[in-house]
């Protein structure tokens, strides 16, 4: 073949490869101010937004920070998913097909434990939640101060699947961090005891069970649990889990992961206080 040819037949080739990738591409289209036209529909792990940083079967956890005037695309939840509320700002929701606060069918009513705007809106269980902290959300308009938990779960969606979007219209960062389980849950006649925790539960429910961990300068705990958990960093401070892997923990929002029967122990290697979540991923 003369090097012409072989010219023209790598250009071609080059042509095909960037024609192929526009066709892959240029059907994504995010949706109008009215909700309508997104291209394609998202599972919640695939939003931009809420960017998934580990899976393990089952589980997920995912990074959700959505910065002031963004908006997420529309997402699908399935699973029943918990949340540890990092940084709060002022939020709403638009289900897809609703106007912007609108709620589904099933949703929570107004005075009876509706979800704040921003968080999943339809009939969210927040059994054991303690109070949000002084300085949350900014004051929704038209209303009092609504303050988003600092740990909530949202089971509603493993009987209906719910396909929304977040708008941040305040003036600080939203994030959280989500842990989903895609199972049918667990037993919940488990003891804390069994599961190999000590002391009450801070939430319990058929996917989820959170206990708190808090550690005194120089402090260490060591557990072993028969399910899955993911520890999640709640306070300032400096830590380590170690185990099968070691996990470092500086700031609120960093993660780590131990599987069934993974012994590990966590320390505090700052000079205050540190307080982390174990979260049971439960299941059968």
């Amino acid at each position: 073949m003369s090097r012409g040819l072989a010219l023209i037949s790598c250009l071609a080739g080059v042509l095909l490869v960037a024609v192929a990738m526009h066709a892959q591409t240029g059907n994504w289209q995010s949706a109008d101010e009215a909700g309508q036209g997104q291209t394609p529909m998202m599972p919640v792990h695939q939003e931009p937004h809420h960017r998934q940083v580990f899976q393990y079967g089952p589980m997920r956890i995912i990074d959700l920070q959505i910065p002031p005037g963004d908006m997420s695309w529309f997402h699908t939840h399935e699973w029943p998913v918990f949340y540890l509320t990092v940084a709060d700002s002022q939020t709403r929701t638009q289900i897809l097909g609703l106007e912007w606060g609108a709620r589904g069918a099933g949703a929570a009513a107004p005075g009876r434990g509706a979800p704040p705007a921003g968080a999943p809106p339809a009939g969210a269980a927040r059994a054991g939640a303690p109070p949000a902290p002084a300085g949350g959300a900014a004051p929704r308009a038209g209303g009092p101060p609504r303050f988003r938990p600092r740990l909530f779960s949202d089971l509603s969606y493993a009987e209906r699947a719910v396909t929304h979007r977040i708008h941040n219209n305040g003036t600080g960062l939203y994030r959280a961090l989500g842990v989903i389980n895609e199972t049918q849950g667990g037993d919940e006649s488990v003891t804390e005891e069994a599961a190999g925790f000590s002391g009450k539960a801070e939430m319990s429910n058929r996917w989820f069970r959170i206990h708190r961990v808090a550690l005194a300068p120089g402090e260490k705990a060591a557990h072993q649990h028969k399910a899955p958990v993911v520890v999640l960093q709640d306070s300032e401070g400096k830590g380590v889990a170690s185990g099968a892997m070691s996990f470092e923990f500086n700031e609120p929002g960093q993660w780590g992961f131990f599987d069934s029967g993974a012994r590990h122990e966590i320390s505090n290697g700052s000079t205050g206080r540190l307080e982390l979540l174990e979260v049971e991923i439960r299941r059968k």
